[in-house]
């Protein structure tokens, strides 16, 4: 019998043994050493401790631009907007055919109307989607509160009209 004298193969198998090994090891490690994420982590509000926390559902006027309003409709536009139109309203991190807020003309309109109706019913052909599904009434007008301070056209929309308006709206 002759005995297989192929280096190569040993070297394949060494190589193959110590990648398992090290398989091993981290499966451990990810198992039962590494704490992870925890998906039921609270996050802080930046409101004090004691402090009543805000509830948008419960502003009777949330078109009229309260500084909590505002807030609220920052936190909202950042998880559904700020991926087409950027963190800022100026297409940064954006998608390039979006509204730019800080510098563009509405093209649906002028006033914090029209803008209510676009977040709404979304723009036909365009990647501007409805939100009429997915945000109530009150989260629509907090989220164009705060487009407003990002908008180098302000709505000229007089506020009776707004409330009026709003009065109706979905």
């Amino acid at each position: 019998m002759s005995e297989n004298h192929d280096h190569h193969n040993q070297s394949g198998l060494i190589a193959f043994l110590g990648s398992m090994a090290f398989v091993f090891v981290f499966f451990i490690y990810i198992v039962f050493i590494n704490k992870g994420v925890t998906l039921d982590e609270k996050v802080q509000d930046a409101a004090p401790v004691g402090a009543p926390k805000f509830e948008l559902a419960s502003v009777k006027d949330p078109w009229n631009g309260a500084p909590e309003v505002i807030t609220a409709g920052q936190k909202l536009y950042k998880a559904n907007c700020a991926m087409c139109h950027g963190e800022k309203g100026d297409l940064v991190g954006g998608i390039p055919n979006a509204r730019n807020f800080t510098k563009d003309p509405w093209k649906q309109g002028d006033g914090i109307i029209n803008h209510f109706k676009v977040v709404q019913n979304g723009i036909p052909g365009t990647q501007m989607a409805s939100f009429k599904a997915s945000l109530k009434p009150y989260e629509r007008w907090a989220i164009l509160s705060f487009i407003e301070t990002l908008a180098a056209k302000k709505s000229t929309d007089k506020p009776e009209d707004v409330a009026a308006f709003a009065a109706k709206a979905e």
